[in-house]
Parts: C-alpha cells; sequence; structure tokens
C-alpha cells in the first residue's frame, strides 16, 4: 500500500502532518478491532465457507457526488468487487437471497478517510471571485478495512448462536480518490488468496 504518496517532494511540516493522520486512522481501525487477523489461525476459520455476501459500508454522505465521480460508490464498489471473487472462483451470494447458514459469510468492506471535508478547492476567477470545484489531484489519507463476519457459538453455551468477524486485515494509503478503487482491489486479493489457501481447488 503507498503510505507517502506518489512522485512530488514533501515539504517536512506536510509530511509529519501526513504521518500524523495515517496515526490517527490507525488508532481509529484498532479501537475497534478484536481478536481476529490474517494469521493462521484466522485463515483456518475460512474453510468449508460455500457462499460469501459482500457488504461495502457507508462513505462519508457529504463527500457523495465526489465519490460518484470517482466510482467510489457503495453500488458500484459492492459490484467490483462480486465480480472480482467470482472471477477467482467463489460463489458470491446477494444478502436479500443469503440463507444465513453456517457455510455462509459476509465480508465487509470499510473505507475511513482523515479530511473531514469534501475533496474541493477554491479556484480564482476572472472577476477577483472564486469558485469550488472538485480537485481531481488531491491527495487523501484513508483506511481499508475487510472482515469476514459468519456464524459462530459459544463454548459455554453452543446454543446460543451468534455472528463473529473470525478474520480481517486492513492498512492505510494516501492517493487521490480515483486511484483508491486500485488499492482496495489489492485489498480483496488479500483475502483471495487467504480463502484460497484454505479452500484449494474452489
Amino acid at each position: 500500500m503507498n503510505r507517502n504518496g506518489q512522485g512530488g517532494v514533501m515539504r517536512p511540516g506536510r509530511s509529519k502532518s501526513i504521518y500524523w493522520s495515517m496515526f490517527l486512522l490507525m488508532t481509529l481501525l484498532t479501537a475497534h478491532i478484536g481478536h481476529a487477523d490474517d494469521r493462521a489461525k484466522d485463515r483456518a476459520t475460512l474453510r468449508g465457507i460455500k457462499m460469501i455476501t459482500v457488504k461495502v459500508h457507508t462513505f462519508e454522505r457529504e463527500w457523495a457526488s465526489e465519490l460518484t465521480k470517482a466510482g467510489l460508490t457503495e453500488s458500484v464498489l459492492q459490484a467490483t468487487i462480486e465480480r472480482q471473487l467470482e472471477k477467482s472462483g467463489m460463489a458470491v451470494v446477494r444478502e436479500e437471497a443469503s440463507g444465513k447458514t453456517e457455510t455462509e459469510g459476509v465480508l465487509n468492506v470499510r473505507v475511513r478517510f482523515v479530511n473531514p471535508e469534501p475533496p474541493k478547492k477554491t479556484f480564482d476567477t476572472a472577476h477577483g471571485g472564486g469558485i469550488q470545484r472538485f480537485d481531481p489531484k488531491k491527495r487523501y489519507v484513508y483506511a481499508i478495512r475487510l472482515n469476514f463476519r459468519q456464524p459462530a457459538s459459544l463454548r459455554r453455551n453452543p446454543q446460543a448462536a451468534i455472528s463473529a468477524i473470525t478474520w480481517q486485515a486492513e492498512s492505510v494509503g494516501m492517493r487521490r480518490l480515483a486511484l483508491i478503487r486500485e488499492d482496495l482491489e489489492n485489498a480483496v486479493n488479500v483475502f483471495i488468496e487467504a480463502y484460497s489457501s484454505e479452500n484449494p481447488g474452489k
């Protein structure tokens, strides 16, 4: 994952701000992390999974128009990730068609941005004023998290059925909005590799 941008020279102050932003993002991520990871024991929980539902979670709503221009809407990303999984040989089912059986699970995909404002820039006009437009060149610090949730039970009470996160992976980056889809694809490939290692031949 690209951690310090693509090309160019960063000023010391800007570099410090960027790394601080990344630290904050990782703090936000780890604040909600359980014990699941991409270790061997966590990958083993993917063994025997037959069907996968993909859920892409809410982005910042005030960014809606800019994210649409960059092809980063939830519906577009969900369709893209579903095709990526199917291309690798996985069976994908929509949430409304899921039977929520013990051989099904949900791959949750989340993206969080540090920047609180939409990616807009004020451009000067010939009349001395300024107008705000989408700035396609601006880079944003963001974090991508994937986790896999599936039916489970408690040792002390096997009859108590629960839904638990058994695998996850996350990373941070700094890129233009239009390039984040590439990093999402790479993140999904981590899940594909983990799943395939436990389900060879799928």
